[in-house]
């Protein structure tokens, strides 16, 4: 655990309550007098000593804190909805290859029933940026389906499996089908957009969004 995540990080004094207390208390069963906390907003760390313990609380102080300087790729990975229980395991991936924004769209081959609960993935993304160090929070946005994100980003690249090569680096928004592909109405609004990769195999949909972050770094 890298540092822990407190909204009010970078106040002088903080009452830690609730669930930030039993985690730091009676989850990790924090031993000496520091925490290092981020609130994720200022790419600042901060110091802080312990003053009091209660029952059911702790009052802490700051007493330093220090600019990170984390550069990201600016990544937008722009992702045809899933089996989103399986995909939420790939958001931790994502995120410590510094994603900056993932856009979750309907595809034409998405399940229409398939829920996103954005609640859960920001749970997912703080625990993750926790642990990895992150200072920042991946940003989450749905949209309704291709047309709307073709509007919206009108940039953005299409991973395909075909013999047309881009440069990874000089592109930032990438959109990746659903584990069916796009359909043929699909490919036809994609047409000028898609391009493949020099891997002979057919990748799964959370596979490819994480090949795209990586070859962005």
């Amino acid at each position: 655990m890298r540092f822990l995540y407190h909204k009010d990080s970078g106040e002088k004094n903080i009452i830690l309550d609730n669930e930030a207390f039993h985690y730091i208390f009676n989850v990790r069963r924090q031993k000496n007098d520091n925490l290092i906390l981020a609130n994720m907003l200022d790419s600042r760390l901060y110091d802080y000593k312990i003053l009091q313990v209660e029952k059911k609380r702790a009052i802490i102080e700051l007493i330093d804190s220090v600019f990170i300087d984390q550069n990201s790729p600016n990544t937008h990975i722009i992702q045809a909805i899933i089996d989103m229980n399986e995909f939420s395991k790939t958001l931790p991936y994502l995120n410590e290859l510094f994603v900056e924004k993932i856009t979750f769209f309907y595809s034409d081959f998405s399940q229409r029933n398939e829920k996103i609960n954005t609640e859960k993935l920001h749970k997912i993304l703080l625990n993750s940026s926790m642990q990895c160090g992150r200072l920042s929070i991946m940003k989450i946005e749905i949209m309704k389906n291709l047309n709307e994100v073709l509007n919206n980003y009108k940039d953005s690249m299409a991973l395909d499996f075909n013999n047309n090569r881009i440069d990874i680096k000089k592109h930032n928004s990438f959109i990746i089908g659903p584990e069916g592909g796009f359909s043929k109405n699909e490919r036809g609004l994609l047409k000028d957009r898609l391009f493949g990769i020099n891997n002979p195999l057919v990748m799964r949909a959370k596979t490819a969004s994480i090949f795209v972050a990586a070859n962005r770094i």
